[in-house]
């Protein structure tokens, strides 16, 4: 086992990001991890990969890169028309969905086809169409990068919310691995609506294409994955990191002024006066849909997906500052950034 030096991360980020780590080293057992932190460089900086789908490189990692390649899926119980898996890190996201569809289980299927692998879920708590990874989350084990000590998080220690959790605070930020991840899911479905999240005008939309009459994890998965091809690039193609800017939440006070100057504002009624509203329309009603600034686009078909287009990532910040800008200026409303960015590293 030994790390690697002066290592491109271009294959390792979705944005395509040519930059290098003095030093990477990838791990598949948490023996191996162990290994890694007791014996790496000393006093360097430990930055730990997975997918690195929802990561924004500018700068040379001066440090040492962790990647998550644990692997393994393990039903652990099954009863009362529930199961818990038990999910390593490094297992790829959409590959997890698709585990659980193929034998019955329900639960993950409007999550399909999000990029990235399960250690980094919990951290964003990621979602779509209106579930997120903690309405099926039940505990995670995480091993502290200092110590090397391995301790158990339940759901109310991660407290999670709209695409955060624990781990995105100062206090844990970067200093934890997750190891693996204990989801509760469904495991007998009857055909009917009941308990299938279907409550956006572009499932309803396509379930009413297709026909559907009765609902099971498998037609609920083909409808999301299908248009989410429709609407986002593949990284591969073209390289991104997805939606780039969170959908930002306001007062209902903030809302109703903001719609008397707007009033084709998109937007979704939440709970305690708050409303989300829709980045994505704001920024392509500002006619940012398709623009390229110095080696960065805005995708033709999602304003939400910032492109690399030859520039690397610093290009890709520079354009979404410039977008941040115009949204401020035209509706007093701050995006934030959805992927970590990262800058010079000391």
């Amino acid at each position: 086992m030994m790390f690697q030096t002066e290592f491109n991360l271009v294959g390792n980020n979705t944005l395509a990001s040519s930059v290098q780590a003095d030093y990477f080293y990838s791990f598949s057992t948490q023996e191996e991890l162990l290994w890694s932190l007791e014996n790496k460089p000393e006093k360097q900086l430990c930055l730990i990969l997975g997918g690195g789908s929802n990561i924004v490189f500018t700068s040379d990692v001066n440090g040492v890169v962790l990647h998550n390649a644990m692997q393994g899926i393990t039903a652990v119980d099954e009863s009362d028309g529930s199961v818990l898996i038990e999910v390593a890190g490094g297992v790829e996201w959409h590959s997890l969905v698709q585990w659980s569809i193929q034998r019955g289980y329900a639960g993950l299927e409007n999550l399909s086809l999000i990029p990235g692998t399960v250690g980094a879920a919990p951290i964003q708590n990621i979602g779509a169409y209106g579930v997120e990874l903690c309405d099926v989350f039940e505990s995670l084990e995480a091993v502290e990068i200092k110590t090397g000590k391995c301790r158990q998080f339940n759901k109310l220690q991660c407290d999670f919310a709209y695409r955060h959790s624990v781990f995105k605070t100062l206090e844990y930020r970067g200093k934890w691995v997750i190891t693996s991840v204990m989801l509760k899911l469904r495991s007998a479905i009857l055909n009917t609506a009941v308990g299938f999240q279907t409550g956006y005008g572009e499932i309803e939309a396509e379930l009413a294409r297709r026909n559907v009459t009765e609902l099971s994890p498998q037609i609920m998965s083909d409808v999301v994955v299908s248009i989410r091809r429709r609407k986002l690039p593949d990284p591969a193609d073209l390289p991104n990191v997805g939606s780039f800017f969170k959908n930002p939440i306001v007062s209902d006070v903030d809302f109703q002024r903001i719609q008397q100057q707007h009033p084709g504002m998109v937007n979704y009624t939440m709970a305690e006066q708050r409303v989300k509203l829709a980045a994505g329309w704001m920024i392509d009603s500002l006619g940012w849909k398709g623009r390229e600034m110095d080696g960065a686009k805005v995708h033709d078909k999602q304003a939400l997906v910032l492109i690399n287009a030859g520039g690397g990532g610093q290009a890709v910040v520079n354009l979404s500052e410039c977008i941040q800008k115009d949204v401020v200026n035209s509706f007093g409303v701050f995006l934030e950034p959805e992927p970590l960015i990262l800058g010079a590293f000391k």
